[in-house]
């Protein structure tokens, strides 16, 4: 098992996604949010944040909540590291790290670059203490969210598009990677921007797309996954579906 997808992709256009990262910080609360709420970390926790991109997650976590940052894409381990993130560079699976030394493992948007998702799930686990909890959310086969990112995304991007997704399924594959309390849960929120133009700079950045305008992008997401249009803000509907699960005690 290895993490060429994710590390090529993001070794092109890591620096990109990084800067709409942290340009405009909040678009992704919601999805940060679903994912914490099933994942619940407490203080006097460690939680494994694996693949942590530029170390996003931890601006989101509770007071107290030590985090291993677990990156493999070098432009995203030195931003991170630029940004005060003590990051762990190694493969997805962190075979570095010891055993059972996290209470919890977090992973949001990465592994559809990745082929075999029940192996790093078995990878994980093994870094679990006995009754640790896994959560880890992606893009669902067949989604329109999906249809976006190999589609739209895959035609205007350099690194193209063609992602290994997760689908009904997921909760066989965690089950065989050896996790117990299995439960699969099905996301729906938006990436709020202020305004379109913002939308529009925010998803051209993160998808290190190329030679497109702020109306093409807006076209493609308004045909695609769908826009919402409230006073004051405008938001790229999305969703992921997330595993829930824990090492056996």
């Amino acid at each position: 098992m290895g993490s060429d997808g994710y590390r090529d992709t993001f070794d092109a256009r890591g620096g990109r996604y990084d800067d709409a990262m942290r340009r405009w910080p909040s678009v992704r609360d919601e999805e940060f949010g679903f994912v914490l709420e099933l994942a619940a970390p407490v203080a006097g926790e460690t939680l494994i944040d694996v693949p942590s991109g530029g170390g996003y997650l931890g601006v989101h976590l509770p007071a107290g909540v030590e985090v291993i940052a677990v990156e493999v894409a070098d432009e995203f381990v030195e931003r991170g590291r630029d940004h005060g993130v003590e990051t762990y560079a190694s493969g997805l699976e962190a075979a570095g790290l010891p055993s059972a030394c996290a209470d919890l493992v977090v992973s949001i948007a990465g592994l559809h670059h990745e082929d075999d998702h029940g192996a790093l799930f078995g990878a994980w686990r093994r870094l679990l203490r006995p009754g640790g909890r896994l959560v880890a959310a992606d893009v669902v086969t067949g989604s329109a969210e999906a249809e976006f990112l190999d589609g739209f995304v895959g035609e205007w991007t350099s690194t193209g598009h063609a992602g290994c997704y997760f689908g009904d399924d997921l909760a066989d594959v965690g089950e065989r990677a050896g996790l117990v309390d299995v439960a699969v849960h099905d996301g729906r929120y938006h990436w709020w921007a202020d305004d379109e133009a913002q939308l529009a700079a925010f998803c051209t950045s993160l998808f290190g797309l190329e030679d497109v305008t702020p109306q093409l992008v807006l076209d493609a997401i308004e045909t695609g996954p769908g826009l919402t249009r409230e006073p004051g803000r405008v938001g790229l509907r999305w969703g992921l579906r997330a595993l829930s699960a824990r090492a056996a005690r």
